[in-house]
């Protein structure tokens, strides 16, 4: 069989995956969900609680309080299961081992000053969706539309690669008198199965000091390198309820993406009288700079043009581009209740609209951020209590919806841990819902799939002090 294969270069590759783009901006913008024991088990309401690796690297003052060097290390797993919004269908499960924390913090008895380092897997990728739908439109529809006006011969270097594999794998036709591109199926009745997977991770290494003050204040700020990866693969195959020649399309992606990022967090923690403190920080935004390497294949199969005609192919390797994700504001208070437990809540905000991309090829996402995104806030509370050796902990926390088909996330907690002299061993385990939407066809937002996520994450660990 001879394939039509084309090579896309940068310039082409910024029509490719709109709304996918979307989800992935927005999740690099998302606050840490995933860290140790004790950050999980208090629903993240750690800004003005000490005893975490993971709340230090995200306020990096309370590394000040410890008065002995300290170590922490988590390991753990992760559930993602999705289903329908309507009758929760499962539609996809996933399931992966997480490496969560690790830390360390420095305490010379001489000095004010506490040097420390964290490693955190901020956020999972996972994401398994299996599709069917009938009578449904077409994928083709939106690229079709993109297309039309535009000659074959300048879809490559005008358009892109979708709108170019649709012609040259002769799933469409074109009219030279109207101008357009004309399917012999009738593409708003379509049924079809749509694949998707995806994993990756986001990683953030911390290196940070912090400074007391004074017995009531603590400052401290940090530099970090974040990463990101994430690997994708999506199957579309659709047939045509009615159809003149044209009887059954297919398209397969995947790609690979990679980024590496700089920012530094900077944090103050306040004790004003005995049962009262307060914490807050400010994650400084992140600089992202991504390669990207996909491949994509369309396959038709019309009755009366040759079989060997009927695959095209595109890739591209190494595409390079970055984004600037917005900052966060992070503050909360703890109220102690000696030592028998304590209550603490926090809050985060996320200004979307300061996201911006530094390739020109994504900035149309600017415009779609400032009209469908608005600010995210997440409302965190949480409490422990102590009995003896063993800390109980649970927690609780709320964002309310900042995009439109998006809902409410609500997330609860539960934890227990159990210390002995200089060491704690802890578990946390914390469950989040919401529900939102996919949109299938990545050339525009239409024929979204309405699902509910639901997450479960268990981390066990172990914190020690000498």
């Amino acid at each position: 069989m001879n394939r039509l294969k084309f090579l896309f270069l940068a310039s082409l590759m910024g029509l490719q995956v709109y709304a996918q783009d979307l989800d992935y901006f927005l999740e690099l913008n998302q606050p840490t969900t995933i860290g140790d024991a004790r950050f999980n088990s208090m629903s993240s309401a750690t800004v003005a609680l000490g005893g975490s690796m993971t709340a230090i690297s995200l306020n990096p003052a309370l590394a000040g309080l410890y008065r002995q060097q300290g170590f922490s290390l988590n390991a753990g797993g992760l559930t993602r299961t999705m289903y329908d919004q309507d009758d929760l269908f499962l539609r996809g499960s996933t399931n992966r081992a997480i490496l969560p924390n690790f830390g360390w913090v420095s305490k010379d008895p001489e000095s004010p000053m506490r040097l420390f380092f964290v490693y955190n897997t901020d956020h999972a990728y996972a994401r398994k969706f299996n599709i069917q739908a009938s009578d449904a439109n077409s994928m083709q529809m939106p690229i079709i539309n993109y297309a039309n006006g535009t000659p074959p011969e300048f879809l490559a270097d005008n358009l892109g690669p979708y709108e170019d594999m649709l012609y040259q794998c002769y799933a469409v036709d074109w009219d030279p008198d109207k101008m357009e591109y004309i399917s012999t199926a009738d593409l708003t009745s379509t049924d079809y199965t749509h694949n998707y997977f995806r994993k990756g991770l986001r990683n953030r290494f911390t290196l940070g000091a912090a400074f007391q003050h004074s017995p009531q204040w603590y400052f401290g700020g940090s530099v970090q390198i974040t990463t990101s990866n994430e690997d994708v693969e999506v199957e579309h195959s659709e047939t045509y309820n009615t159809f003149s020649d044209l009887n059954y399309f297919s398209s397969t992606e995947a790609w690979t993406n990679v980024s590496l990022g700089i920012s530094g967090n900077l944090g103050m923690y306040y004790r004003p009288v005995q049962f009262l403190r307060l914490g807050a920080a400010l994650e400084l935004p992140q600089i992202h700079g991504f390669n990207l390497d996909w491949e994509t294949t369309f396959r038709a199969t019309r009755p009366s043009v040759s079989s060997s005609a009927m695959v095209a192919e595109g890739y591209g390797t190494e595409y390079s581009w970055g984004i600037i994700t917005a900052p966060k504001l992070q503050s909360g208070a703890t109220i102690v209740m000696g030592r028998a437990g304590l209550i603490t809540a926090g809050h985060t905000f996320i200004p979307h609209s300061w996201t911006m991309s530094t390739g020109k090829n994504e900035r149309y996402l600017t415009e779609i951020i400032d009209s469908t995104i608005s600010n995210q806030h997440l409302f965190a509370l949480a409490t422990e209590w102590r009995l003896g050796p063993l800390i109980l902990r649970g927690g609780g926390q709320f964002s309310p919806s900042y995009r439109e088909g998006q809902q409410a996330a609500v997330g609860y907690s539960l934890g227990v841990a159990i210390r002995s002299d200089q060491t704690t061993v802890e578990f946390g385990w914390q469950r989040r819902i919401q529900r939102s939407q996919y949109y299938p066809f990545s050339k525009d937002y239409s024929d979204a799939f309405l699902y509910q996520m639901q997450e479960a994450i268990l981390v066990v660990g172990v914190a020690w002090k000498i």
